[in-house]
């Protein structure tokens, strides 16, 4: 019989249950999940005795150091900024830790201290970044097997509303934390074209998008994700090459998100008082000096906008013109966006989210031979059971972890997965049997 070890997971979010039930369905993992709200850890835990739900608040060094010293690998599930106090109690017993996050520069900065311990911390590990890195490097080692020179890497990677469940003027629905998605929409990007760096201020985000065409799947509007910079050197590419890393979303959503962030709506930091005060106020607040008359159009104005504007149709419909108080006394406008997006932007029973990986490479080979490769996973959630994206979160990071418990994969230091090429191709495998997998086409350009 094999021996049990122990999975540590902090955070019990939307994307944690899927990792708890891999684990516990191999028989040999019992699992502490911690969360700062117990009852979602509780509720995760369900009946099972191999999974201990515990009460953890990220000032509480002492009792995370406790659970963390009986475990053999650390999964961290919590915000980026609680990150780094996960990593110090994981040096602190030399344990190995993992994480779907991009990688923290709090993290980066303890590098010497890692490499010290002779510990591995994992980075990058979910949907993107994470399965778009294995479908990347799956394709760049076919073409470098074949003396291919690659030329160009567009990867594209969503989770949205599938296309039978996308029947909101949004286009858009929360699978998972709503706060994060909004941290995101404010996050400069980069890509290279042809060797040339271009720059996207996060406040630029959605006025640089296009359209993209998905073979059998249909067009979308695709934005600049974070910055590809810190990849090439991985990947072994040449820095004159064309890389491009975004995101797709449905059409209209660009503009949305423009539009909202240009109004005021996405701050998360100014605490208002909205004691008493209506919706449609509240919008006045940001072009009429709080007068509720003549708010649409003025609206539409400080925007630059017709009055029968699309963005203006998708407001009203969001309820954001309503004289319905706003029903709480205090919080940032982000807090009144979400209160009425989490209304109206949610997935009903029966209703299923889907992710979308596509990549696609062009590569010169001999003779001048030029080919596009291309790799694309498309994945709808079971509406009687978990979502795409939380198990498109959840199982990279599960089947790594079990790899590193297993002494598969060996490496230490400050890892993700275009700096450690060995993980790829046994993770493909086993998400494979889970229904992830990347069909591929090569057309001759």
């Amino acid at each position: 019989m094999k021996d049990i070890k122990t999975i540590t997971i902090v955070g019990a979010g939307l994307m944690v249950k899927p990792m708890v039930d891999y684990f516990i369905e191999k028989k040999v993992y019992r699992i502490f999940l911690l969360d700062q709200y117990v009852e979602k850890a509780i509720s995760i835990k369900a009946n099972r005795p191999e999974c201990t739900a515990l009460e953890w608040r990220n000032n509480d060094t002492g009792q995370l150091d406790n659970v963390i010293k009986k475990s053999d690998l650390i999964i961290s599930m919590v915000p980026k900024v609680i990150h780094i106090i996960v990593a110090r109690s994981c040096l602190k017993y030399k344990k190995n830790m993992v994480t779907a996050s991009y990688e923290v520069p709090a993290l980066m900065d303890l590098k010497n201290e890692v490499d010290k311990q002779g510990i591995l911390i994992l980075s990058e590990l979910g949907e993107v970044p994470g399965m778009d890195h294995f479908g990347t490097q799956m394709l760049l080692d076919q073409i470098k097997e074949e003396n291919g020179r690659v030329l160009s890497i567009n990867s594209y990677g969503s989770g949205i509303p599938s296309f039978e469940s996308n029947n909101n003027p949004m286009g858009y629905k929360f699978s998972w934390r709503p706060a994060t998605v909004f941290i995101a929409a404010q996050t400069a990007a980069a890509y290279f074209k042809e060797g040339k760096k271009i720059h996207i201020p996060g406040d630029k985000l959605f006025e640089n998008f296009w359209y993209v065409d998905i073979d059998d799947l249909g067009i979308f509007e695709t934005y600049a994700n974070k910055d590809v910079e810190k990849y090439i050197e991985p990947f072994g590419l040449d820095r004159n090459i064309s890389f491009y890393r975004g995101l797709l979303r449905y059409s209209g959503y660009c503009n949305n998100m423009r539009y909202m962030k240009e109004l005021g709506l996405f701050d998360n930091e100014k605490i208002n008082s909205f004691n008493n005060k209506t919706f449609l106020q509240f919008i006045s607040s940001f072009v009429n000096g709080g007068s509720v008359e003549n708010v649409e159009k003025n609206v539409a104005d400080h925007l630059g906008l017709d009055i029968n504007s699309d963005f203006l149709h998708r407001m009203k419909w969001l309820g954001l013109f309503d004289k319905e108080l706003i029903p709480f006394d205090k919080g940032t406008n982000l807090d009144v966006l979400l209160n009425k997006m989490l209304e109206k932007m949610v997935y009903a029973p029966g209703e299923k989210d889907m992710i979308i990986l596509h990549i696609e490479i062009i590569a010169e080979f001999d003779g001048g031979i030029k080919e596009k490769r291309i790799a694309t996973i498309n994945v709808k959630g079971d509406p009687d059971g978990e979502t795409a994206m939380s198990r498109a979160v959840a199982l990279p990071t599960a089947i790594s972890s079990r790899l590193i418990v297993e002494g598969k994969i060996k490496a230490k230091g400050l890892r993700m997965p275009p700096n450690l090429p060995e993980l790829y191709k046994p993770a493909l495998k086993e998400l494979k049997e889970h229904g992830f997998e990347f069909t591929t086409k090569r057309i001759r350009l």
